[in-house]
């Protein structure tokens, strides 16, 4: 979903300057009221979802899923399993048998790791599917998968390969030694590196018998490191951590991140420790690693109805949202106890948002105003996200010293009307920027009664079939 044509109203960095508009976030249009998965099998215990990737494959049409399950009642080391699944929709799920790995007397499963089956490992967490093809055909699907051991030496992040997404093998050595269990991985469209987005390796004194000091207060943050091959990586650099400006109990359980027009997102799983709930904050970023959140106090995807499946707990999957016409659908995982209940039980369930609108400026009965920053207009055409079926647009292109453009102003802009994820901003019926096309330029727009959510560059419409 990277197109670094299309600016998304997530966050002012390209805005320079605007007047009487509110940032507004996104709201899912569709959420589920009741999981689409649930643990059903005898190897998943009460809780499937727990982190969990899903992919449309574009070759068949249909959906595949890499899924944790977990069952307190199973034996250390068999606890949390990761399983496969497969949907023609994304919303009605199949476990399909694959015969890999032999569980309670025999290999009828959708199991492709069994942590118990790797010497004096006793538990693992998994986050994010990368598919691609560096390293040769063998490890076209890379998945980071952090184990502990009973020695607590091996403890640490390591990574899996696969031809197929079902047929694994574990590298032997950690790609992250004493990371910790919460992570999730992309590949960069613009450098082509890997990041890895962790919980930093920390010093604990009961991991060392002749310790004198202290370990640090343990906060749960973000840090990135980057690879070429995913299997060596370098030193990690903050990302995420709480501030003064975050209410009390703040703290980043995990992130799942994605790249989306220009810019890079992350679905943030907020974990407040005074309540012991999560829910989901949305943050962006134009390199990675310096992240604005100008929504930290506004929910994303909030928590479900009291004495529902998700009513304390809801994360992202590690995965794009995947389009569906003008909407877009996301997976996220919902459970009903605390954080530190001693089980787990869960689901996955799903929600549709409409296409590229994460967050966007509103206007009401004063027209509202925004002027971008420099960007490039990378296309002979103008397109609009916005809901303005209350109200009305106009889009005027300026140079990039802020002059507008002769054919392109204001006055001589089409009004736009309704509520497209697509309009065609024309001016005097033509929508050609013509000379503009490739040059630096401010776009200026102004809107009355709606929401702008984003803008975009390009040659022609998309197909929204």
């Amino acid at each position: 979903m990277y197109d670094p044509h299309l600016h998304l109203f997530v966050d002012d960095l390209e805005v320079d300057a605007s007047w009487n508009v509110t940032p507004t976030i996104g709201r899912p249009e569709r959420r589920s009221h009741d999981p689409i998965m649930t643990a059903d099998q005898p190897w998943e215990g009460r809780g499937v979802g727990m982190d969990l990737s899903i992919l449309k494959d574009e070759a068949t049409g249909g959906f595949r899923m890499w899924y944790r399950s977990f069952d307190y009642d199973s034996p250390t080391g068999d606890q949390v399993l990761l399983n496969y699944a497969e949907s023609d929709d994304g919303i009605d799920w199949n476990k399909p048998n694959l015969g890999q790995i032999e569980f309670g007397g025999n290999t009828d499963n959708n199991i492709f790791h069994r942590p118990s089956l790797i010497p004096g490992c006793r538990a693992m967490e998994s986050h994010g599917l990368i598919v691609d093809d560096v390293g040769g055909p063998e490890r076209r699907y890379k998945i980071p998968v952090h184990h502990v051991f009973r020695d607590r030496v091996g403890d640490g992040l390591y990574a899996m390969f696969s031809p197929d997404g079902i047929a694994w093998t574990l590298h032997p050595d950690p790609i992250y030694a004493q990371a910790g269990d919460r992570h999730s991985a992309i590949k960069d469209p613009v450098s082509g590196d890997y990041w890895l987005f962790l919980r930093p390796p920390r010093y604990i004194p009961s991991r060392d018998p002749g310790a004198t000091a202290d370990a640090l207060p343990y906060k749960r943050v973000v840090v990135r490191a980057s690879s070429q091959d995913f299997l060596n990586w370098s030193d990690y650099t903050m990302a995420l951590s709480n501030d003064v400006f975050d209410t009390r109990g703040t703290e980043f359980y995990n992130i799942a991140p994605i790249v989306y027009g220009n810019r890079y997102l992350a679905f943030v799983n907020l974990y407040d420790t005074e309540v012991e709930r999560m829910w989901v904050t949305l943050a962006s970023s134009l390199d990675g690693l310096h992240w604005q959140r100008p929504f930290r106090h506004e929910r994303f995807v909030d928590l479900g109805a009291e004495g529902g499946w998700d009513d304390s707990w809801v994360n992202m999957s590690d995965s794009p949202p995947v389009r569906e016409g003008d909407r877009m659908r996301f997976w996220f995982h919902g459970r009903e106890e605390a954080h530190g209940v001693n089980y787990r039980t869960g689901g996955i369930g799903t929600f549709v948002l409409g296409l590229d609108r994460f967050a966007g400026l509103s206007a009401g009965r004063r027209a509202g105003w925004i002027v971008t920053d420099r960007v490039m207009a990378g296309g002979r055409r103008l397109f609009l996200n916005a809901n303005v079926r209350n109200g009305w647009a106009k889009v005027e292109v300026r140079t990039s010293n802020g002059t507008p453009i002769p054919g392109l102003t204001l006055d001589e802009c089409d009004e736009i009307r309704g509520d497209s994820v697509e309009h065609a901003v024309t001016w005097n019926g033509s929508p050609d920027l013509g000379a503009t096309a490739g040059e630096r330029v401010r776009v200026h727009i102004e809107f009355s009664y709606g929401q702008v959510f984003a803008y975009r560059f390009g040659n022609e419409a998309r197909d929204l079939s």
